[in-house]
Protein backbone atom coordinates (compact mmCIF):
# COMPACT_ATOMS: atom_id res chain seq x y z
CA UNK A 1 0.00 0.00 0.00
CA UNK A 2 2.98 2.23 0.97
CA UNK A 3 4.40 1.70 -2.25
CA UNK A 4 1.46 1.72 -4.23
CA UNK A 5 1.04 5.74 -2.50
CA UNK A 6 4.31 7.09 -3.01
CA UNK A 7 4.58 6.43 -6.52
CA UNK A 8 1.21 7.98 -6.70
CA UNK A 9 2.42 11.06 -4.89
CA UNK A 10 5.93 11.01 -6.91
CA UNK A 11 3.99 10.91 -10.08
CA UNK A 12 2.35 14.07 -8.93
CA UNK A 13 5.52 15.80 -7.91
CA UNK A 14 6.44 14.90 -11.69
CA UNK A 15 3.57 16.33 -12.85
CA UNK A 16 3.64 20.15 -10.81
CA UNK A 17 6.76 20.89 -12.05
CA UNK A 18 5.22 21.09 -15.86
CA UNK A 19 3.81 24.47 -14.48
CA UNK A 20 7.29 25.64 -14.46
CA UNK A 21 8.04 25.25 -17.81
CA UNK A 22 4.88 26.47 -18.85
CA UNK A 23 4.72 30.07 -16.78
CA UNK A 24 7.96 30.89 -17.63
CA UNK A 25 6.15 33.63 -19.81
CA UNK A 26 6.60 35.99 -16.58
CA UNK A 27 10.02 36.83 -16.87
CA UNK A 28 9.54 37.16 -20.64
CA UNK A 29 7.23 40.25 -20.37
CA UNK A 30 8.75 42.12 -17.88
CA UNK A 31 12.01 41.95 -19.29
CA UNK A 32 10.68 44.55 -22.62
CA UNK A 33 9.61 46.93 -19.93
CA UNK A 34 12.90 48.01 -19.18
CA UNK A 35 13.66 48.20 -22.26
CA UNK A 36 10.55 50.86 -23.36
CA UNK A 37 11.46 52.79 -20.68
CA UNK A 38 14.87 53.47 -22.28
CA UNK A 39 13.54 54.12 -25.45
CA UNK A 40 10.94 56.51 -24.23
CA UNK A 41 13.08 58.72 -22.23
CA UNK A 42 13.84 61.70 -25.01
CA UNK A 43 17.33 63.35 -25.33
CA UNK A 44 18.05 66.52 -22.80
CA UNK A 45 18.67 68.69 -26.42
CA UNK A 46 15.29 67.03 -28.20
CA UNK A 47 12.17 69.37 -27.12
CA UNK A 48 9.21 68.35 -24.61
CA UNK A 49 6.31 66.32 -25.75
CA UNK A 50 3.20 68.43 -25.05
CA UNK A 51 2.05 67.72 -21.63
CA UNK A 52 -1.01 66.07 -22.58
CA UNK A 53 0.97 63.72 -25.12
CA UNK A 54 3.38 63.02 -22.14
CA UNK A 55 0.83 62.41 -19.57
CA UNK A 56 -0.77 59.68 -21.95
CA UNK A 57 2.60 58.36 -22.80
CA UNK A 58 3.34 58.06 -19.05
CA UNK A 59 -0.02 56.10 -18.32
CA UNK A 60 0.29 53.84 -21.22
CA UNK A 61 3.94 53.03 -20.00
CA UNK A 62 2.22 52.33 -16.29
CA UNK A 63 0.07 50.18 -17.88
CA UNK A 64 2.28 48.15 -20.01
CA UNK A 65 4.32 47.50 -16.28
CA UNK A 66 1.21 46.70 -14.72
CA UNK A 67 0.65 44.09 -16.82
CA UNK A 68 4.02 42.63 -16.90
CA UNK A 69 4.04 42.58 -13.29
CA UNK A 70 0.33 41.48 -12.33
CA UNK A 71 -0.90 39.93 -15.55
CA UNK A 72 -3.80 37.64 -15.00
CA UNK A 73 -3.08 33.60 -15.10
CA UNK A 74 -3.53 32.22 -18.60
CA UNK A 75 -5.68 29.60 -20.07
CA UNK A 76 -3.02 27.41 -20.17
CA UNK A 77 -1.41 27.70 -16.39
CA UNK A 78 -4.91 27.97 -14.81
CA UNK A 79 -5.89 24.41 -16.35
CA UNK A 80 -2.36 22.87 -15.14
CA UNK A 81 -2.89 24.77 -11.52
CA UNK A 82 -6.40 23.05 -11.51
CA UNK A 83 -5.08 19.31 -12.72
CA UNK A 84 -2.28 19.50 -9.98
CA UNK A 85 -4.97 20.71 -7.50
CA UNK A 86 -6.57 17.37 -7.98
CA UNK A 87 -3.59 15.21 -7.49
CA UNK A 88 -3.21 17.21 -4.13
CA UNK A 89 -6.94 16.15 -3.27
CA UNK A 90 -6.04 12.66 -4.28
CA UNK A 91 -2.79 12.37 -2.46
CA UNK A 92 -4.30 14.19 0.70
CA UNK A 93 -7.11 11.75 0.86
CA UNK A 94 -5.18 8.74 0.68
CA UNK A 95 -2.70 10.05 3.19
CA UNK A 96 -5.62 10.65 5.49
CA UNK A 97 -7.30 7.52 4.54
CA UNK A 98 -4.17 5.46 5.35
CA UNK A 99 -3.45 7.95 8.91
CA UNK A 100 -7.11 8.01 9.84
CA UNK A 101 -7.30 3.67 9.65
CA UNK A 102 -4.33 3.74 12.11
CA UNK A 103 -2.16 1.69 9.17
CA UNK A 104 0.03 4.05 10.04
CA UNK A 105 1.73 5.36 13.03
CA UNK A 106 0.72 8.61 14.92
CA UNK A 107 3.19 11.34 13.30
CA UNK A 108 3.77 14.89 13.84
CA UNK A 109 5.53 15.61 10.15
CA UNK A 110 2.43 13.64 8.77
CA UNK A 111 -0.03 15.96 11.10
CA UNK A 112 1.74 19.14 9.89
CA UNK A 113 1.94 18.36 5.99
CA UNK A 114 -1.84 17.33 6.46
CA UNK A 115 -2.75 20.54 7.51
CA UNK A 116 -0.41 22.51 5.14
CA UNK A 117 -2.55 20.54 2.04
CA UNK A 118 -6.06 21.28 3.75
CA UNK A 119 -4.93 25.30 3.74
CA UNK A 120 -3.87 24.76 -0.30
CA UNK A 121 -7.13 22.60 -0.68
CA UNK A 122 -9.45 25.41 1.11
CA UNK A 123 -7.95 28.38 -0.51
CA UNK A 124 -7.86 26.91 -4.54
CA UNK A 125 -11.54 26.08 -3.97
CA UNK A 126 -12.47 29.81 -3.46
CA UNK A 127 -9.73 31.11 -6.58
CA UNK A 128 -11.32 31.47 -9.99
CA UNK A 129 -9.05 32.17 -12.84
CA UNK A 130 -10.22 36.21 -13.01
CA UNK A 131 -9.05 36.74 -9.31
CA UNK A 132 -5.51 35.22 -10.13
CA UNK A 133 -2.51 36.38 -11.84
CA UNK A 134 0.45 34.54 -13.19
CA UNK A 135 3.06 34.97 -10.36
CA UNK A 136 0.31 33.88 -7.67
CA UNK A 137 -0.21 30.66 -9.55
CA UNK A 138 3.13 30.16 -9.57
CA UNK A 139 3.58 30.63 -5.90
CA UNK A 140 0.53 28.60 -5.32
CA UNK A 141 1.92 25.45 -7.36
CA UNK A 142 5.35 25.82 -5.98
CA UNK A 143 3.12 25.60 -2.80
CA UNK A 144 1.54 22.40 -4.03
CA UNK A 145 4.71 20.87 -5.62
CA UNK A 146 6.57 21.04 -1.47
CA UNK A 147 3.75 19.67 0.04
CA UNK A 148 3.73 16.59 -2.44
CA UNK A 149 7.23 16.55 -1.84
CA UNK A 150 6.94 16.17 2.07
CA UNK A 151 4.18 13.71 1.35
CA UNK A 152 6.68 11.43 -0.54
CA UNK A 153 9.42 11.50 1.91
CA UNK A 154 6.45 10.96 4.37
CA UNK A 155 4.91 8.00 3.08
CA UNK A 156 8.50 6.26 2.18
CA UNK A 157 9.43 6.86 5.68
CA UNK A 158 5.83 5.23 7.45
CA UNK A 159 5.83 2.95 9.88
CA UNK A 160 3.08 0.24 9.81
CA UNK A 161 1.00 -0.59 12.21
CA UNK A 162 0.33 -4.43 13.17
CA UNK A 163 -3.22 -4.68 12.31
CA UNK A 164 -3.89 -7.35 14.80
CA UNK A 165 -3.14 -5.36 17.69
CA UNK A 166 -5.47 -4.76 19.97
CA UNK A 167 -8.24 -6.23 17.34
CA UNK A 168 -7.51 -10.26 17.51
CA UNK A 169 -10.62 -12.40 17.14
CA UNK A 170 -12.74 -13.16 19.65
CA UNK A 171 -12.85 -16.63 21.14
CA UNK A 172 -16.69 -16.98 19.33
CA UNK A 173 -15.98 -15.85 16.47
CA UNK A 174 -13.01 -18.08 15.91
CA UNK A 175 -15.42 -20.89 17.47
CA UNK A 176 -17.66 -20.47 14.50
CA UNK A 177 -14.60 -19.94 11.81
CA UNK A 178 -13.49 -23.14 12.69
CA UNK A 179 -17.32 -25.19 12.32
CA UNK A 180 -17.33 -23.49 9.26
CA UNK A 181 -13.73 -24.36 8.00
CA UNK A 182 -15.19 -28.23 9.29
CA UNK A 183 -18.40 -27.84 7.38
CA UNK A 184 -16.91 -26.90 4.47
CA UNK A 185 -13.94 -29.70 4.21
CA UNK A 186 -16.77 -32.03 4.33
CA UNK A 187 -18.90 -30.59 1.31
CA UNK A 188 -15.89 -30.20 -0.14
CA UNK A 189 -14.88 -33.31 0.18
CA UNK A 190 -18.18 -34.88 -0.73
CA UNK A 191 -18.91 -32.96 -3.80
CA UNK A 192 -15.46 -32.98 -5.34
CA UNK A 193 -15.76 -37.18 -5.66
CA UNK A 194 -18.78 -37.29 -6.29
CA UNK A 195 -18.24 -34.71 -9.34
CA UNK A 196 -14.99 -36.41 -10.17
CA UNK A 197 -17.06 -39.99 -9.96
CA UNK A 198 -19.27 -38.26 -12.68
CA UNK A 199 -22.08 -38.51 -10.23
CA UNK A 200 -22.89 -34.67 -10.57
CA UNK A 201 -23.30 -33.20 -14.08
CA UNK A 202 -20.26 -30.63 -15.65
CA UNK A 203 -21.37 -26.89 -14.40
CA UNK A 204 -19.27 -23.95 -14.07
CA UNK A 205 -20.70 -22.46 -11.10
CA UNK A 206 -19.59 -25.81 -9.25
CA UNK A 207 -16.64 -26.14 -10.18
CA UNK A 208 -16.23 -22.51 -8.63
CA UNK A 209 -17.19 -23.55 -5.49
CA UNK A 210 -15.02 -26.59 -4.97
CA UNK A 211 -11.98 -23.76 -6.48
CA UNK A 212 -13.23 -21.50 -3.59
CA UNK A 213 -13.75 -24.26 -1.01
CA UNK A 214 -10.13 -25.82 -1.67
CA UNK A 215 -8.40 -22.17 -1.22
CA UNK A 216 -10.22 -21.05 1.50
CA UNK A 217 -9.44 -24.94 3.15
CA UNK A 218 -5.94 -23.98 2.48
CA UNK A 219 -5.95 -20.61 4.02
CA UNK A 220 -7.64 -21.53 7.16
CA UNK A 221 -4.68 -24.46 7.63
CA UNK A 222 -2.25 -21.92 8.57
CA UNK A 223 -4.33 -19.15 10.24
CA UNK A 224 -4.26 -19.31 14.09
CA UNK A 225 -6.29 -16.93 16.68
CA UNK A 226 -3.72 -14.69 17.23
CA UNK A 227 -2.83 -13.95 13.42
CA UNK A 228 -6.42 -12.99 12.24
CA UNK A 229 -8.63 -10.02 13.51
CA UNK A 230 -12.16 -9.82 13.97
CA UNK A 231 -13.19 -8.34 10.77
CA UNK A 232 -10.93 -10.90 8.75
CA UNK A 233 -12.75 -13.49 10.64
CA UNK A 234 -16.30 -12.39 9.67
CA UNK A 235 -15.13 -11.96 6.16
CA UNK A 236 -13.92 -15.18 6.06
CA UNK A 237 -17.40 -16.71 7.50
CA UNK A 238 -18.98 -14.90 5.28
CA UNK A 239 -17.54 -16.34 2.21
CA UNK A 240 -17.33 -20.09 3.39
CA UNK A 241 -21.15 -19.91 4.08
CA UNK A 242 -21.82 -17.98 0.15
CA UNK A 243 -19.93 -21.47 -0.71
CA UNK A 244 -21.17 -23.77 1.48
CA UNK A 245 -24.31 -23.29 0.21
CA UNK A 246 -23.58 -23.80 -3.59
CA UNK A 247 -22.08 -27.12 -2.37
CA UNK A 248 -25.14 -27.96 0.06
CA UNK A 249 -27.26 -26.96 -3.48
CA UNK A 250 -25.26 -29.67 -6.02
CA UNK A 251 -26.17 -32.38 -3.41
CA UNK A 252 -29.62 -31.73 -2.60
CA UNK A 253 -29.98 -31.28 -6.65
CA UNK A 254 -28.96 -35.20 -7.06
Amino acid sequence: MKKKLLSVILAAVMATTLFTACGGKTEETQAPAADAKEETAAPAEEPAAPAEDTAKEDAAAAEDEGEATGEMVSDENFSILQDNYNLVVDCYNQVAELYSSDEIAANADIEEAMAAAADVIEEMGEITQDTLTEEDAEVLNSAMEDILNAFADLVDGMETVDSTDGDVVSDETFATLQENYAALTEAYNAVAELYNDDSIETNADIESALNQAHDIIEEMGTIEQTSITEEDAEALNGAMMDILEVLDAAIDAM
